[in-house]
């Protein structure tokens, strides 16, 4: 069975043109059979009447054995053949058999050209459609080597050539959209750059002026043990900010795979608060953790502890001395839930649509470089969870985690 509708249609064609051609003979033939009747009838004609006309009285005899008809015809041969009449092509009277035989031969030979001409312009004309067809995917594809993706191959027609247009368009959205993703990555690049060099430029500027004033000899020594923390705390933000950005960067590359384990939420949230340990006694801040400590969830231990303490990070850098970070953690059917509120300054609502994008920086701390919330977002996207969050001006803020388990 021909699975080409293309080849079928051009099968179905010629099936036609030989039917049509069938026609056609059929025609020539009846047309070949009225000539001969009609000659036959007028050398019948010319006979009798030469008979006749010299004896009259057998006029009636003629008419009945025409129109019985005799079956022996050995008499009749006999006298033919007695007077040399055997060969009747010598005959002036059949003449217009003769000429019967040449419209026979003309017709076959007129049908012969028929059917070769119907036949090749059939194959001609399908030939030229795959042409064509093969004209335009070749424009197509130099305008593709060209950039050029605006060009539409799309054929709703069915058949090989049809499937290998639609095929090639497949490709061509693919590579379009590989294109774009592949400009959108440099140019994210090129920002991501930007801003690390706008980040790194800030603390090492700091660093520049503090080293230039410690080379002062008449330096009071309270003074210069102040600068020299200074220089101390803008190393380990220039420390925090370059693992920070590598982290980040192993996210954006898909170089990390996380795992899924079986994770005690309460050590996930202890193991979170370890970096951040000194800087909460250095604010006299404490911590509250609530929930059952047997509550477990499927998540990458490691990663996930990184999302809490950049979390953890932000609500201790934005409340103040004195205060209370409260962690709780609740577990149901459908996703294990922990929720980080402070007693901070809180955020208007322009910065709580903004707070999880990456360099951004809320009106309240200058000083924020706005990639430890934006890395919490990537990882927990790759845990398959979400995190949200709620806040008004002066009431603090509240983070909530959602990790969803698995449905079967």
């Amino acid at each position: 069975m021909i699975h080409n509708k293309e080849l079928k249609r051009f099968f179905i064609t010629e099936l036609f043109l030989l039917f049509f051609v069938f026609l056609c003979m059929i025609a020539f033939n009846n047309v070949i059979y009225m000539q001969y009747k009609n000659a036959f009838i007028q050398n019948n004609s010319q006979i009798i009447s030469d008979i006749i006309e010299k004896h009259p009285e057998v006029e009636e005899d003629i008419i009945d054995s025409i129109v019985k008809g005799n079956k022996s015809t050995e008499k009749g041969n006999q006298i033919l053949e007695k007077y040399g009449l055997m060969d009747i092509d010598s005959l002036d009277y059949m003449n217009q058999l003769t000429s019967l035989k040449q419209d026979i031969f003309f017709y076959n030979f007129l049908l012969v050209i028929i059917l070769f001409t119907v036949l090749t312009a059939a194959y001609y004309y399908f030939i030229k459609r795959q042409h064509k067809k093969v004209e335009e995917i070749n424009t197509y594809m130099v305008n593709l080597l060209n950039g050029d993706y605006s060009m539409d191959i799309r054929d709703y027609d069915e058949g090989t050539m049809s499937n290998l247009k639609n095929d090639i368009y497949r490709i061509t959205v693919l590579l379009k959209n590989q294109s774009e993703q592949d400009q959108k990555a440099k140019q994210d690049l090129e920002n991501v750059l930007s801003d690390i060099s706008h980040q790194l430029k800030t603390p090492l500027t700091s660093m520049y002026v503090i080293s230039d004033l410690l080379m002062d000899d008449k330096l009071e020594v309270d003074v210069r043990q102040n600068f020299v923390l200074k220089n101390r705390k803008q190393l380990e933000r220039i420390e925090w900010l370059v693992s920070s950005l590598l982290k980040i960067s192993r996210l954006d590359s898909g170089t990390i795979v996380l795992k899924k384990e079986c994770v005690n939420v309460q050590e996930l949230i202890q193991k979170a608060l370890e970096p951040i340990e000194i800087a909460l006694e250095l604010k006299k801040q404490k911590v509250k953790i609530e929930g059952n400590k047997n509550i477990t969830m499927q998540a990458d231990f490691h990663w996930t502890a990184e999302a809490l303490l950049n979390i953890l990070k932000n609500a201790h850098e934005h409340s103040a001395e004195g205060t209370t970070i409260t962690v709780s953690y609740i577990d149901n059917s459908l996703y294990t839930e922990i929720n980080i509120e402070d007693q901070g300054e809180g955020m208007d609502e322009k910065d709580q649509r903004n707070i999880f994008k990456r360099f951004y920086k809320g009106n309240s701390n200058k000083e924020s470089i706005g990639i430890g919330l934006n890395m919490a977002f990537m990882i927990l996207q790759k845990e398959h969870g979400d995190i949200t969050v709620r806040s008004q001006k002066g009431q603090g803020t509240v983070f909530s985690v959602r990790i969803y388990k698995k449905v079967v």
